[in-house]
């Protein structure tokens, strides 16, 4: 009987766990929820500035992309549109490029300027599937009339300098700016990034490191401004460090470019500059360039003293550099050899 009771108990141990081993557990059903991506202006405009420095954009690069994605979304709200990006359409950006032509009369560069730095942003948004439609991918940049830019004289650079007031620190400060501009043709970004560390003294040189396609170049020293410099160090930076920056605003900042931008215009009326030359460190830039070309210098060593990156971009200067068409008009015109009017004066 024992044996029978655990051969049964054993059986229905047996059948129990066969029971169990087979029931099948049913999973509870989840609902399936759809990923929200936020279209939000300003939370896009934020990760993108986020993205931009990921990928290790230059801050002047990233500081026009905010300049001009802040510039877009004040013209959105003062129109009462819509500030989801996926409600941005291309009468949107058109209307926006409209207002800064006909209202700001901003020219075309400008406008153009101004689609070069807002695409990129609408390209990020599109590749990360915030968006469908691209606004700006039939928008074009506008054809821009091509303007010479007339270089300083001698006598023009002679009487710039006179204008700033050396006694005051901004004025010597302005004052050592354009003599480092006109001495090595450096964009006045590059200049105002300068350290005082920056300038060698010792092997009259100066090292450029933030330079506008992030490749650090050595340009020279000019013997004539170097003595001028250090005076400028020794009055203006008595307590300075060799990190400190060169050129600096009132607070020991940053000095900013559009700063100097209207303290050159400035200069250039006090000085009374023809009105067609642009009074700028763009033509300080451009009148180096020339006249170093002029002096016998090769486009091949003027590309890496002015940091370009390819030939052509300082072949333009050719045409200011040389006189030889002057020369040979006047020698060949036709009307002159024609003696058309000899003996009437």
């Amino acid at each position: 009987m024992n044996n029978e009771k655990s051969s049964m108990g054993t059986t229905k141990e047996r059948v129990v766990f066969m029971a169990r081993k087979s029931t099948v557990i049913t999973p509870t059903k989840r609902k399936s929820y759809k990923i929200e991506i936020l279209t939000d202006y300003s939370i896009q405009f934020e990760d993108y500035l986020i993205h931009c420095e990921e990928r290790n954009l230059t801050k002047n690069t990233i500081d026009s992309y905010k300049f001009y994605l802040e510039y877009l979304k004040r013209h959105l709200e003062e129109a009462n549109h819509s500030l989801l990006v996926d409600e941005i359409t291309e009468r949107d950006i058109k209307g926006f490029l409209n207002f800064m032509r006909k209202t700001k009369t901003n020219n075309q560069a400008t406008i153009n300027g101004a689609i070069a730095q807002l695409r990129p942003f609408f390209n990020y948004l599109v590749e990360e599937g915030i968006i469908q439609d691209h606004p700006m991918e039939r928008i074009k940049k506008g054809k821009v009339d091509q303007k010479p830019i007339i270089p300083f004289s001698k006598e023009d650079i002679q009487n710039l300098l006179k204008q700033p007031d050396k006694s005051r620190h901004a004025g010597y400060r302005d004052y050592c700016i354009m003599l480092i501009l006109a001495s090595t043709g450096m964009r006045i970004s590059e200049c105002l990034n300068l350290l005082i560390s920056d300038i060698d003294f010792k092997n009259n040189r100066i090292l450029i490191n933030e330079s506008k396609n992030r490749t650090p170049r050595i340009v020279g020293l000019a013997k004539t401004i170097r003595l001028e410099l250090q005076r400028f160090i020794r009055l203006c930076h008595p307590d300075s460090q060799p990190f400190n920056l060169l050129f600096q605003n009132q607070d020991g900042g940053k000095l900013a470019d559009n700063t100097v931008q209207e303290k050159f215009r400035e200069y250039g009326k006090q000085a009374k500059i023809d009105p067609r030359i642009r009074v700028s460190p763009h033509t300080f830039r451009h009148t180096y360039a020339i006249n170093y070309l002029k002096n016998g210098g090769s486009t091949s060593s003027l590309r890496e003293q002015l940091g370009h990156r390819t030939i052509e971009t300082v072949e333009k200067y050719l045409y200011w550099s040389t006189d030889d068409k002057l020369e040979e008009f006047q020698k060949y015109n036709p009307l002159d050899n024609m003696d058309l009017f000899k003996g009437r004066e």
